[in-house]
């Protein structure tokens, strides 16, 4: 037989959501970050994050290349997450991760996992195939998880965090978009080299 002894953090937990459920700030690291090809050929890495508190986020994508090598948005987002984590290069190897029906082969980048980071998270509203609403995160903004500071910060070698604040004071839900525009993520975009903030 068992006995049982009550844990105010367990009961606190009760009936709350293990999934981050709104757009806002959190802190944490990601568990997971894995390539991404689309049914185009656009490339991307699809990140799996876990907050301090223990919440979730699953399937954030950055797409990073389209079909033909061209940079996109989400080349410059993924810069300033490596800024902001630290990290000058993302090597890719084989790996294996869990998948929505269990452990799959996949293309990973081990050197993101397990690193704090900071994430502005934007939820977005979407339509399924079936016609319901259904809802996801985007990273909207990367940020140093220890000083606050954003990656243009830290590139200028700033010491107190300004941007932060504003940029989070502008974050909002992006509602339904049509589905005959792409998304801003996708859009294209020119290639740029920011400075070496570790030298």
């Amino acid at each position: 037989m068992r006995n049982y002894e009550f844990s105010e953090e367990s009961a606190r937990q009760a009936g709350a959501s293990n999934f981050i459920d709104a757009s806002g700030k959190y802190k944490g690291t990601f568990t997971q970050a894995k390539q991404v090809i689309s049914t185009k050929g656009t490339e991307g890495i699809e990140f799996s994050f876990e907050a301090e508190d223990g919440r979730t986020a699953n399937y954030l994508q950055l797409w990073t290349f389209d079909k033909d090598g061209k940079p996109l948005y989400g080349k410059k987002v993924l810069d300033a997450v490596m800024c902001c984590a630290r990290i000058k290069t993302l090597t890719p190897q084989k790996g294996t991760v869990q998948g929505k029906h269990g452990q799959e082969e996949a293309v990973v980048f081990p050197g993101l996992q397990g690193r704090p980071i900071g994430l502005l998270l934007q939820r977005e509203e979407y339509q399924k195939n079936n016609g319901d609403l259904g809802y996801k995160f985007n990273i909207y903004a990367p940020f140093h998880a220890e000083t606050e500071l954003m990656a243009v910060e830290l590139l200028d070698r700033k010491t107190t965090p300004e941007m932060l604040p504003k940029v989070l004071d502008g974050l909002q839900d992006k509602p339904l978009q049509t589905r005959s525009r792409p998304a801003a993520s996708a859009s294209s975009s020119q290639s740029e080299n920011p400075a070496d903030p570790w030298d």
